[in-house]
This record gives C-alpha cells, sequence and structure tokens, in this order.
C-alpha cells in the first residue's frame, strides 16, 4: 500500500473511533481533532478528504456497513416467515433510533451517492433473507425488501413528524412497533408465513 493511502486509511480509522467515542455526535469532532489524532497536519485531511462532511460520510458508511455485515437476528424459534420479517424490520428500526446521527448521514449517503453494493442495498438483502421459506419468487422479494428499506428510511428521516402524519411518535418503540406491524402486514398481504 502507498504512503498517501496508508495515511489515509489512518485519517479514516481515527475519524471513526472519534465518531464512535463521541456516540455518534458528529457536531463534537472537528478536523483539527482528527489531525491531532492522527498526527498530522490538518492540510491533509483537508487534502484527502476535501471536507471534514466527505471523510464523516465514508466512516459512517463504513460503520453501517460493518454493522449490516455482522447483522445476525437472535434465534427466532418456530416463528413463521412474516412474524421473522416483523422481528428483524423492528430491530433495524430500534438500531435507527439508537444511533439516529450515523443512521442519518448514512441514509442521506446513499440516496446522494446510490451504489449497486451500498447500505441501503445490503439491508434490503438482509431482507430478502428472512423471506426465505416464504413461496415468494426471489425478484418479488427484491421488491417487498426494497419497500420494508424505503419505508423504514422514510419514516426514521421524518420521525419528527410522524405524529402529526400518522398519529405515531416513531421514537416510541410500542407506537413504532404498531405501525411498523401494519406496514409489514399489509406489504406481505398474500404472501403467507
Amino acid at each position: 500500500m502507498k504512503k498517501s493511502d496508508q495515511v489515509k486509511e489512518k485519517i479514516i480509522a481515527v475519524t471513526t473511533q472519534l465518531i464512535e467515542s463521541s456516540g455518534g455526535n458528529i457536531d463534537e469532532i472537528t478536523t483539527r481533532a482528527i489531525a491531532e489524532k492522527a498526527g498530522i497536519g490538518v492540510g491533509l485531511v483537508n487534502y484527502h478528504f476535501q471536507t471534514k462532511e466527505n471523510l464523516i460520510e465514508i466512516c459512517v458508511q463504513r460503520i453501517i456497513g460493518d454493522v449490516i455485515g455482522s447483522f445476525k437476528p437472535p434465534a427466532m424459534g418456530n416463528m413463521g416467515g412474516i412474524e421473522r420479517v416483523k422481528a428483524v424490520v423492528k430491530l433495524v428500526a430500534d438500531f435507527l433510533i439508537q444511533n439516529p446521527s450515523v443512521s442519518r448521514i448514512s441514509i442521506i449517503g446513499d440516496c446522494n451517492h446510490p451504489q449497486l453494493v451500498d447500505n441501503t442495498t445490503r439491508s434490503a438483502h438482509g431482507f430478502m433473507r428472512c423471506m426465505q421459506g416464504l413461496a415468494i419468487d426471489e425478484s418479488e422479494k427484491r421488491l417487498l425488501a426494497f419497500e420494508l428499506v424505503f419505508i423504514l428510511q422514510s419514516l426514521f428521516l421524518r420521525k419528527e413528524l410522524c405524529k402529526e402524519l400518522f398519529a405515531c411518535d416513531f421514537c416510541n418503540k410500542e407506537e413504532r412497533d404498531k405501525l411498523l406491524d401494519y406496514y409489514v402486514n399489509n406489504i406481505m398481504k398474500g404472501h403467507g408465513g
């Protein structure tokens, strides 16, 4: 690996540590703090990433990507297909609410720079795996999975408006779970499980 690539990766690693130690509160993180922790000048951070926001987005996408890649839903026993989908959708929603800063950056980053293998697509593939055992062909599973992801992302990004729009406080787990049950039931209607 070239020295410039090593410096770039060190900056990403340091910034990721700062994001995690701040609890995702990126407003606390400065370019100067990143440079100091990495043992480099501020100019190198700006040279490699142009802005703190670009650097933060790259780090957040990696953090969320790692979470998605290592996500293993708890054992769900004899839970049927649709009940399994509901349980996983609720786990993902819980993660979004518990990690609002990084979740928001990841979702908006995927919207601004969509790729075939971004966190949105990886989340949809996770929902598709939850649908195993249901009598649904793969192309329809893909559509249903993306529909679930897009609904979750929209509800999360508009969580402050959910109370007025849907009479649901999306930050309240009980109310959120009821709303998610409603959406999953409607999306999966007719697919059994």
